[in-house]
């Protein structure tokens, strides 16, 4: 009897069609709903790799500003965290993974940045990843990786930097000079009234003039190639403030050299070891030094200079109004407090080396030197190289006015140009590619 009444009961089971799809529907609907989970997991995904992607384009494009106004790697990479970490919030129970960078080296748990500078554009990559934690299938996070590389573009190439931020007229074109720089622009980071200053009679021909500050010059003296001058502009930093002077060494015994050639010379004796002097002036005779450390290097008649550095020991600097100066690949170095003054009436023909930390370089002072510096030339003097005096309160510059130009540049707190001047612009080679640029544009490049 009851065996008969099962099997009845499982016939009517058979025969009941609704039965039958609702434990199909049942059977059919896992498959979608791991689909649709599986979906929203990956569109999860895809949403917060945007969100980080974003993150990241704002922490390269703020870094790379950072880095071109003169923030070391250090203080560049502070920046990027803090735009990255103000447009980005990590995703409740994520799992950090090592961040990594473009050179491989991944940090734990941290944005990567790295930065890279040459002679045209300062470039920031930045890099992140982590294990996105799905809601379906959290126990297969979802690897992401993004990285963003932004670049900062150079712009107009300078001939003059005056870096001090709040000065009346640091750069001044003053009396009746007459300075042509075609092809260069001037940058003054003051925020004075008279940032740049051309009065006078004076007059300049340059490609353009940036001024934290405001301009003044009327215009007749002032001759721009660029639609205008722009004031209100962005300083530029130091371009070369990390860069490690050499060290001085004991003094070179000057006493051999003949007293009417260098200062403190007494003559008729070893000159440097370069050969015996005279005493006194023998018309048509030349000294020769090697390069040392020099406490004082006075120089007052024909001097010619070997190749290589003459770092000038908290003493002077100075051409008199007699010296006739060759030095061909030569760099000067003022450390400890030194000064340097040559003459308008000084004959001098100095260039620098091109290879080495410094080439390019022709005069340099160290940071913390604040002595006034003055650069005077005649006809037929010329000096080459960049002239690099970061904390010197005012270098005063006269140049040769040759038509043809000299290849140089100058850096200092304050400059004033006091003759006629005309600079060239094309001296990748002599220059050994070293530059100072306006910044143009900052870009995403991926």
């Amino acid at each position: 009897m009851r065996r008969a009444k099962l099997h009845a009961q499982l016939r009517g089971l058979a025969r009941d069609k609704d039965g039958n799809f609702a434990i199909l529907g049942a059977i059919a609907i896992v498959p979608i709903i791991a689909a649709v989970g599986v979906t929203l997991d990956f569109v999860g995904a895809y949403l917060e790799a945007e969100k980080i992607q974003a993150a990241l384009d704002a922490a390269a494009l703020g870094s790379v500003r950072a880095y071109g106004e003169g923030a070391d790697e250090t203080e560049a990479s502070e920046a990027a965290k803090k735009f990255f970490w103000s447009n980005y919030a990590m995703p409740q129970e994520s799992v950090l993974v090592e961040g990594g960078n473009l050179a491989d080296t991944p940090t734990q748990g941290a944005l990567s940045v790295a930065f890279t500078r040459n002679t045209i554009e300062d470039v920031a990559a930045a890099e992140f990843s982590f294990d996105y934690k799905p809601i379906f299938l959290e126990r297969l996070p979802l690897a992401i990786r993004r990285q963003s590389v932004a670049a900062r573009a150079a712009n107009a190439e300078a001939c003059i930097l005056a870096l001090h931020q709040t000065a009346d007229r640091a750069f001044d074109v003053s009396g009746s000079a007459a300075v042509d720089l075609t092809g260069c622009t001037v940058i003054s980071n003051s925020n004075d009234d008279q940032s740049i200053y051309v009065g006078g009679s004076g007059k300049l021909k340059a490609e353009c003039l940036y001024a934290a500050g405001a301009i003044y010059g009327a215009a007749q003296s002032v001759e721009l190639a660029c639609d205008k001058a722009v004031e209100g502009a962005s300083r530029v930093p130091d371009p070369f403030k990390n860069k490690v002077l050499p060290k001085a060494a004991a003094w070179v015994d000057l006493s051999g050299c003949g007293q009417d050639f260098i200062s403190g010379g007494g003559g008729n004796g070893d000159c440097n070891g370069t050969g015996k002097t005279p005493k006194t002036n023998n018309e048509g005779y030349v000294v020769t030094l090697k390069p040392g450390t020099y406490q004082n290097l006075d120089v007052k008649r024909a001097v010619n200079l070997l190749p290589g550095n003459y770092i000038i020991d908290g003493g002077r600097l100075e051409f008199g109004a007699q010296a006739t100066v060759t030095g061909e690949r030569v760099t000067f170095f003022l450390v400890n407090g030194a000064e340097i003054s040559i003459n308008g009436g000084a004959t001098f023909n100095i260039s620098p080396s091109l290879e080495g930390d410094w080439a390019g370089f022709s005069i340099v002072a160290e940071h913390g030197n604040v002595e006034t510096a003055i650069i005077n030339g005649n006809s037929q003097s010329s000096l080459t190289g960049i002239v690099y005096l970061p904390d010197v309160a005012e270098l005063q510059y006269a140049g040769n006015g040759a038509t043809s130009g000299e290849c140089i540049r100058l850096i200092a707190q304050e400059i004033t140009l006091t003759g006629n001047s005309t600079f060239k612009m094309d001296c990748t080679t002599e220059l050994a590619d070293k530059g100072i640029y306006y910044p143009g544009a900052i870009r995403l490049v991926r």
